[in-house]
């Protein structure tokens, strides 16, 4: 036995291409939707339709149940919330309880966000996953494609196509049927003979592009773990070398030579605004410019003849006073804005955010964290203060915004988190809430005062 014998014999033979179905055309949709319902009616289910626009009444000729992806998609949101409220509850009422404004531990109205997003995240993925595995997706390859025919479904024919791997499927039966309705042509859909195996030139192009992409890695990766004295590649030019001087150079723009200009007269540096307007501060900085650091106190030494302070000069924090209290700064008496009510209600608001979790909602230091702290008995705490102390209502509007803003003792302070125009409305109501507690029937309207009752012993604490 010579070796082409053996090779000969060694080879399997082709197998012939098995049928896959049948596949009627036609010309117009109504004479397909006419045949769809007789295949249907025959009791045939694996059946589709190929028309070159969307037809009408397609599905029911066709008898296609309709999809259970709503109700997967349905399951799959209430997961994700069940999930989000669950996460939440567990992490904020179990896992690691942080008391955040008073607010209660577990599930609050500040879980809906993250609910949401977890409920659409987890409906997206199950839709389009849903859809493709219901859809047997992604198929590369369809039999009906071996068809010459086939390629004017997207033109200006219609076509019919009956499975052989329906369980009614038989082949003489379907023709039949399919012979029966009028169709401009009936072919039997076979099997594509083309080779499965992939042609080794795609192997080694694939292979090339997985190699040429590990290129830049490796220069990437060279370049963190070496030196280099040579210029860095430049891909955009204008950002490297536009047209501008850098400081300490010399220009011809100038008749003194100079690029770095002085500050014009009169002008204040980005940022340092709040350092030199009292409203943002409380306190008039004019009024501050030395420290006794004998006494520890600020004291007023303006220069009378200067017309404005120095603007080159930045107003340092004050420090404290000896007794621990807040500095002793030439504080405003009058408030910079306005006594209404519009400011009443957001000093109110604000207030009740801010500060009512310490010193309670009507300002007498027994807010709810207050009351945890009392409770606990530890002696790092200490407790706020009333705002109804006679000290504390003494002291000038500007400075409580200046305790707002800087904090004191165990107070932090609260400029980041409350503007100042907020700061001077929380300053407004504690002065209404102060005034309310040491009211007169003088402070009462006169065609109100009727209406007044005794007041009960809880509301006269």
């Amino acid at each position: 036995m010579n070796n082409s014998e053996h090779k000969l014999k060694s080879n399997k033979e082709p197998r012939p291409p098995k049928a896959c179905g049948w596949m009627a055309e036609f010309e117009n949709e109504h004479d397909l939707l006419h045949a769809a319902e007789k295949v249907r009616d025959a009791g045939y289910t694996k059946t589709d339709a190929f028309t070159p626009f969307p037809v009408h009444g397609i599905d029911h000729a066709l008898g296609i149940k309709p999809t259970i992806l709503p109700f997967i998609v349905l399951c799959a949101g209430l997961t994700g919330l069940c999930t989000a409220l669950l996460m939440q509850w567990w992490m904020n009422g179990v896992d690691y309880k942080y008391i955040i404004s008073g607010k209660p531990f577990g599930i609050t109205p500040a879980s809906i966000p993250v609910s949401f997003e977890l409920t659409i995240l987890f409906s997206a993925f199950t839709s389009v996953l849903g859809m493709l595995a219901l859809n047997g997706l992604p198929k590369f390859s369809n039999p009906v494609f071996t068809s010459a025919k086939f390629d004017r479904a997207t033109n200006d024919r219609f076509f019919l196509y009956v499975d052989a791997t329906d369980k009614y499927y038989n082949r003489e039966s379907v023709r039949e049927l399919l012979s029966s309705v009028d169709a401009n042509s009936l072919d039997e859909v076979m099997e594509d003979s083309t080779p499965s195996e992939m042609p080794r030139a795609i192997l080694l192009g694939a292979l090339l592009l997985v190699l040429a992409g590990l290129i830049p890695s490796a220069i990437v990766l060279n370049m963190r773990s070496s030196f280099s004295d040579l210029p860095r590649w430049h891909v955009f030019f204008d950002m490297d070398f536009q047209p501008k001087k850098k400081p300490q150079q010399t220009t011809t723009i100038f008749k003194d030579g100079r690029s770095m200009r002085p500050q014009v007269p009169g002008t204040i540096s980005r940022g340092q605004l709040e350092q030199q307007d009292p409203f943002y501060l409380g306190y008039d900085p004019m009024k501050v410019t030395s420290l006794d650091t004998d006494k520890q106190i600020y004291v007023s030494a303006v220069d009378s003849t200067a017309a404005s302070p120095s603007l080159d000069a930045t107003v340092q924090p004050p420090a404290a006073s000896p007794a621990g209290g807040a500095p002793n700064l030439p504080f405003l008496d009058k408030l910079p804005i306005e006594a209404n009510e519009e400011n009443i209600k957001l000093g109110k608001t604000k207030y009740e955010i801010y500060c009512s979790a310490c010193h309670g909602y009507a300002g007498f230091g027994d807010g709810l964290v207050a009351k945890r702290a009392a409770s606990l008995a530890q002696d790092t705490w200490a407790p706020p203060s009333s705002l109804h102390l006679d000290r504390v209502q003494k002291q000038p509007v500007g400075q409580i915004f200046h305790t707002i803003s800087k904090g004191q003792g165990k107070m932090a302070s609260y400029a980041s988190s409350i503007t100042p125009q907020e700061r001077w409305s929380i300053v407004l109501y504690v002065k209404a809430l102060q005034r309310s507690r040491n009211a007169n029937i003088d402070d009462v309207p006169v065609e109100q005062r009727g209406s007044l009752t005794e007041p009960t012993p809880s509301q006269t604490k």
